[in-house]
């Protein structure tokens, strides 16, 4: 009797373990076909459409991981919507949060994200620098500074890249910003010949 209870449990327990393993690899298949769809968008409008899609999805934060996760692996059009998404106000904070936290695990991103900053920056990406200076400067005077939101975080990650200070944009999150901007004036950063790239992503050598 013993034996047979103990069969069906462990029975019981390997068809749970393979309905578990069948949800988890469908939930990816569902990503990679996600990333897949927004990377053959046509236009950015469309792309806007299909990651919006993803932001909203049941499983959520899982969702908006797999995506950031596939940001320079190999698709460029993926890569420069992406990066165009979480620059526009269309883009969720939960999506630039994953976004900003995928350098941590995988840093060399930070500088392909400091070149798709210059990039597109509104004016020349010396003064936007010398802007969130000023800006934390600021913040950083109440005998409070409050914290930033992710958008801004991605900001201040590429002007800390930017200056050669890509450590201190490593695991920058929205509440521990003001030591690290300390440390970073008193290195007394010079943004004065960072440019504007030709292209919106370098070419990657290591995909």
């Amino acid at each position: 009797m013993r034996r047979l209870l103990l069969g069906a449990a462990l029975a019981i327990g390997a068809v749970g373990l393979a309905a578990l393993a069948w949800h988890l690899h469908r939930a990816s298949l569902d990503s990679q076909l996600a990333r897949f769809h927004v990377g053959r968008a046509a236009t950015f409008e469309q792309a806007k459409r299909e990651i919006a899609a993803i932001e909203t999805r049941s499983d959520g934060d899982d969702s908006i991981r797999e995506l950031t996760s596939g940001w320079r692996t190999g698709n460029p059009s993926f890569d420069r919507y992406l990066a165009m998404y979480v620059s526009d106000p269309a883009s969720s904070e939960a999506l630039r949060r994953a976004f900003s936290q995928e350098f941590s695990w995988r840093p060399q991103l930070l500088h392909d994200w400091a070149h798709y900053w210059s990039w597109r920056a509104k004016q020349e990406p010396s003064d936007e620098i010398a802007s969130i200076a000023g800006y934390l400067e600021t913040l950083s005077a109440a005998a409070a500074p409050r914290q930033l939101t992710w958008r801004e975080v991605l900001d201040v990650q590429a002007a800390f890249t930017l200056t050669g200070h890509a450590d201190l944009a490593r695991r920058l999150a929205t509440d521990q910003w003001a030591d690290r901007y300390q440390t970073w004036k008193k290195d007394g950063p010079d943004f004065s010949g960072v440019g504007r790239p030709k292209n919106p992503l370098p070419e990657r050598s290591d995909l």
